[in-house]
């Protein structure tokens, strides 16, 4: 890789973690916020014709905006995956490049599950009061949208499982080979106790001749 090539990715590094900063502190300032609000005065009070509470009617909003955060924090979280995880060994090793490209899959479905369980426990204090009895409804409409995600997830952790085992099998082999390989040029380069006998009588019996 040339100078201006990793000048670009360490900029695009540092440009994806300040974005993604920015958007978790966002959404902590929010929640911060809510916190705030519900110490209020007289916002455990049911809104004027509505069967809910002003602090429901509040945490449903954050949610939806954390939601809305992660969701579209998801993307990065991905990127930022790929680039913690680095290259590749080689140029051109496809497993690895699956490996790294599937773990950033993983991450990206996991924060697109987690923004669907904020809504749905966000919007909860709100929508059940009002389905009243059909309250079932709401978490049978909320467990077909987590389950897209959760398909993915368990399809990107499928596809993982075979160049994961093949690089760990690669690496605990390599390590085998040579560790087999540093021991075999040990042995060969160490003299036996019998050769230096044998070495030993020869110069005896040179000089005994030499006598």
């Amino acid at each position: 890789m040339s100078s201006n090539d990793s000048a670009i990715g360490t900029a695009l590094d540092r440009d994806t973690v300040r974005s993604t900063s920015k958007l978790l502190i966002g959404a902590l300032a929010i929640v911060g916020v809510l916190a705030v609000v519900t110490l209020l005065p007289g916002v455990d009070r049911l809104v004027p014709f509505a069967p809910v509470t002003f602090a429901a009617v509040a945490t449903a909003v954050v949610a939806l905006a954390v939601a809305g955060i992660l969701l579209y924090a998801a993307p990065k979280f991905a990127l930022l995956t790929r680039l913690a995880l680095g290259e590749p060994e080689s140029e051109g090793d496809a497993r690895s490049d699956r490996i790294v490209e599937n773990a950033g899959g993983v991450v990206h479905w996991l924060v697109v599950f987690g923004a669907v369980l904020v809504a749905y426990r966000g919007l909860a204090g709100v929508a059940v009061p009002v389905l009243d009895g059909a309250a079932w409804a709401y978490d049978a409409a909320f467990l077909f949208v987590a389950l897209v995600p959760v398909v993915f997830l368990v399809a990107r952790l499928t596809v993982t499982v075979d160049p994961l085992a093949e690089l760990v099998a690669d690496r605990v082999a390599g390590e085998a080979d040579a560790d087999a390989e540093s021991g075999a040029r040990d042995a060969a380069s160490t003299p036996t106790m019998g050769d230096d006998d044998a070495e030993g009588g020869g110069d005896a019996e040179d000089g005994d001749g030499g006598q």
